[in-house]
């Protein structure tokens, strides 16, 4: 079997590897990066290789240049953090995470989600609403809304499973460009503690996504609300 290496792009085994470097310490902030010449003799490339390897650093945060002085390994930026807004990552696929499907129904939207989603109140919509749990019991209630669109099929299974976005692709032929997600304080009502075992008035989080096509024109909406008691949310630093 082939190496994994192999099969990628020469200016990308470049990049990779000098990001290595940067990430196992042999390259410290504030070091500069050979030349574009040196760098094409070590790896045995041409130099319009090695300078798209580092566009690829540059454009990732690893490195930036100095007009006439040349490329240096950039310091991390701590003000700003990347958060992977994915359900394995945040309730653990090794921690007996488990999806309900609770709600399936089309609906005629109502003021909030015709705002939402752009559209003109009473028009169909899709709701998905799923209660998230943890080993230790229900975590969220996750409702999702969709434009609906008649004839447009989806599996059970996607609609339990699939992450927010790739449900909103499957469900439109418009190309998703953005995801807005916004994060704030709530208490529980009387209907979200129910379904999460819990006490009507408790803090929790709310989480929404808004999943834009071109234009600025909402595709998709999700709202989940997650117990104060059983979640937390991590950023790190990238790269």
């Amino acid at each position: 079997m082939r190496a994994r290496s192999s099969f990628l792009p020469a200016y990308y085994r470049v990049a990779e590897d000098i990001k290595n470097k940067i990430d196992r310490g042999e390259l410290k902030p504030g070091d500069m990066i050979p030349s574009t010449a040196q760098l094409a003799r070590q790896y045995g490339v041409s130099h319009m290789t090695v300078r798209h390897g580092l566009e690829l650093l540059a454009k990732d945060g690893y490195i930036e240049s100095i007009q006439g002085k040349g490329s240096f390994v950039a310091s991390p930026r701590m003000d700003t953090l990347l958060l992977e807004f994915s359900e394995n990552k945040i309730f653990g696929k090794n921690k007996g995470f488990r999806v309900q499907l609770s709600e399936l129904e089309i609906i005629p939207a109502d003021a909030k989600i015709a705002h939402k989603l752009g559209v003109k109140e009473g028009n169909k919509v899709l709701k998905i609403r799923r209660i998230l749990s943890d080993e230790k019991g229900p975590v969220a209630v996750d409702s999702r809304f969709l434009p609906y669109v008649k004839g447009t099929p989806l599996l059970e299974k996607e609609i339990a499973y699939a992450a927010f976005p790739d449900l909103v692709a499957r469900h439109t032929e418009l190309v998703s460009v953005k995801n807005v997600l916004e994060v704030s304080p709530c208490i529980l009502s009387k209907e979200e503690a129910e379904l999460l075992e819990a006490r009507a008035g408790l803090p929790a989080l709310c989480i929404e996504q808004i999943i834009y096509a071109a234009k600025n024109r909402p595709i998709g909406w999700s709202k989940m609300i997650c117990r104060g008691d059983r979640f937390t949310l991590k950023a790190v630093s990238q790269p």
